[in-house]
């Protein structure tokens, strides 16, 4: 049988498909100069390492499903969208283009499917846990405007080496449902003038294996005693662990309880994803793996590339953030949902620049996709002058005429 021939103009590969150059970075140090003559600026660089992070994930996670169309056609298709993200079109009519925001001077790509997955995907993940965050800060200005209390409250349970993640999310969950159900804990918080919480699943791995746990922010109507609270909810979900089937916490690791600069410091901070982009060297807290730092990782240590798939699995369709029902309407808060965050697009921007559907799979199939959107906005700002596109396109059609002419 003879091997198929590609070109230019043939259908993009996949991410996990072989190409003449692999993966563009190992995200350890300065990503390759491609076609961008000059010193990359942060931004810049940032965006590659972004892009290569995306198709890190891509390589990871290559499990298809069947599914039926209304036609009752079978096809296949990745379980995890982010295999298409920033990659297939919105409107197979339309050509994918660039357009710019002058005001913030970025550049983005339109007319291409955006994932909405804050757990596998490092764009959809900015993007959604930034709205996310501002979010909690919106919650949490206007309950502390009306002169209430904010808390932050971290539960988690003992885990060790070896154990399976979605059994410890399924008992963490059993757990805290038990926890909040009880009658004794719902009385309690009546009487401290409780009106609802946020809760936000995170998970790190480390020596002791996976930690998922949950951070919560307690909303009261007066000021309360954190370390009264931090017993008696200690003790209840120490109750609830075992109720569940879980690993007993003990009472001095099981909840901690915090207020002031500490809760000020996680809502600032929380949601901000500019950390996927940095070394190996980043890590969670107390020595722990967050799951990009897995992902970076994997490119060293196939292993990490099975903890990651891992993560994505159980985690796939799983919320970031839950609020008690009622508490976004007294708070004054609007309910997005994480696909249309993702998908909120710049509104001030303007098209620069259509891409050709031969030169899109060019890009696709070379992996490009940050050095050709790096190159649009320079050619923007500096009126093409250099023209870093041309150059851009001319070296990757180039090396895919040899890459040909080797096969031939």
């Amino acid at each position: 049988m003879n091997k198929p021939h590609y070109t230019p103009f043939s259908p993009p590969l996949h991410p996990s498909s072989g190409s003449a150059l692999g993966t563009i970075t190992k995200l350890q140090a300065m990503p390759e100069n491609k076609g961008l003559q000059g010193n990359i600026t942060p931004d810049a660089l940032k965006l590659v390492e972004l892009f290569a992070l995306q198709e890190l994930s891509c390589d990871c996670l290559t499990k298809k499903e069947q599914r039926t169309n209304k036609k009752g056609n079978k096809y296949d298709t990745y379980v995890h969208r982010v295999n298409y993200c920033l990659r297939q079109r919105v409107d197979a009519l339309k050509l994918v283009s660039v357009r710019y925001n002058q005001k913030r001077e970025k550049a983005h790509y339109d007319n291409v499917q955006r994932c909405g997955s804050v757990w596998t995907c490092p764009f959809c993940a900015r993007k959604i846990s930034e709205g996310r965050r501002q979010d909690l800060k919106s919650a949490v200005d206007n309950w502390q405007r009306r002169g209430g209390y904010v808390y932050l409250v971290t539960v988690t349970n003992r885990h060790h080496k070896g154990d399976n993640l979605p059994d410890l999310l399924k008992g963490q969950s059993k757990a805290k449902q038990k926890l909040w159900e009880k009658r004794k804990v719902k009385d309690m918080m009546k009487s401290l003038g409780y009106s609802g919480r946020i809760t936000a699943t995170e998970v790190t791995y480390g020596n002791h294996g996976w930690h998922p746990h949950y951070h919560i922010l307690m909303f009261f109507d007066h000021q309360i005693n954190t370390q009264g609270l931090q017993t008696f909810l200690a003790l209840e979900w120490q109750i609830a662990c075992v109720k569940a089937g879980m690993k007993e916490p003990s009472l001095e690791n099981g909840v901690d309880v915090k207020k002031g600069k500490r809760l000020t410091d996680y809502v600032a901070k929380w949601g901000l994803e500019d950390e996927m982009t940095k070394g190996h060297t980043k890590k969670g807290k107390e020595g722990g793996l967050t799951p990009f730092d897995l992902l970076r990782q994997s490119v060293d240590n196939p292993h990490y590339s099975h903890l990651f798939r891992q993560f994505a699995d159980a985690f796939k369709g799983k919320q970031q953030l839950h609020w008690t029902r009622g508490l976004k309407k007294l708070l004054a808060v609007s309910d997005r949902t994480d696909e249309e965050l993702a998908e909120e697009t710049e509104k001030e921007s303007i098209e620069i620049k259509e891409i050709a559907n031969p030169i899109w799979r060019l890009v696709l199939q070379y992996k490009i996709r940050g050095e050709y959107l790096n190159a649009c906005k320079a050619d923007h700002v500096e009126g093409g002058i250099n023209k870093k596109v041309e150059n851009l396109v001319m070296e990757y059609a180039l090396k895919e005429h040899e890459r040909l002419k080797r096969k031939q």
